[in-house]
């Protein structure tokens, strides 16, 4: 009965993991691609395991507890292993002109979210930084960016972002993205402030 649970959720987390993957549709907004080979600034950001292998570790010790197994063990079981097969197939690259999502050397396609490519001009950012602030194993990798439609600002965590409290706070106007701190997040900040990525 144990394998079988198992199984079913290794398929169940198959199937989600297809689902983030789109056909590849290119977005007017999205910086060009000028050069077909690396340059000697490109930067793939290190894979970092700890979130997925912590979070499939937690889940582990709840599945082994009768009462409590399925309701927060199933789900961070499922969350662990989506962490787990999202961090070994994507990549975090820097170019001389963008950061971008990628698997490989493979184009993800449109941001499921907001539409458009996912890849982003060094001169759009307004901000960025991990959650929780300060931490050596962060949860959460941020950034704010104008290069996405205005129209899509207020899509998700936009709307309150760009609130007029968060305005009147000091935040600057944009689209917000957040993504599981699955790659080296003190590398990733690091490339952010040497490309000249903007900061609060």
């Amino acid at each position: 009965m144990m394998l079988s649970r198992r199984a079913a959720q290794l398929l169940l987390l198959a199937g989600l993991a297809a689902a983030f993957q789109r056909p590849a549709l290119r977005s007017v907004a999205a910086p060009p691609r000028t050069a077909l080979r690396a340059s000697a600034s490109d930067v793939t950001i290190d894979k970092d395991f700890r979130l997925a292998l912590g979070t499939c570790g937690v889940a582990l010790v709840l599945d082994q507890i009768p009462i409590i197994k399925w309701l927060p063990g199933l789900p961070l079981t499922l969350l662990g292993l989506l962490f787990l097969i999202q961090t070994f197939r994507l990549d975090f690259t820097f170019d001389d002109e963008a950061f971008e999502l990628k698997s490989g050397e493979e184009d993800i396609g449109e941001n499921v979210v907001v539409g458009g490519a996912n890849r982003w001009a060094y001169n759009t950012f307004v901000n960025y930084e991990t959650f929780p602030k300060g931490w050596d194993v962060p949860i959460l990798v941020y950034f704010k960016e104008t290069q996405t439609p205005e129209s899509q600002w207020g899509v998700g965590p936009g709307e309150m972002a760009n609130s007029a409290e968060a305005i009147a706070n000091g935040a600057v106007k944009g689209q917000v993205h957040f993504f599981p701190a699955i790659c080296n997040a003190k590398q990733i900040t690091d490339e952010f402030a040497k490309r000249g990525c903007g900061k609060l």
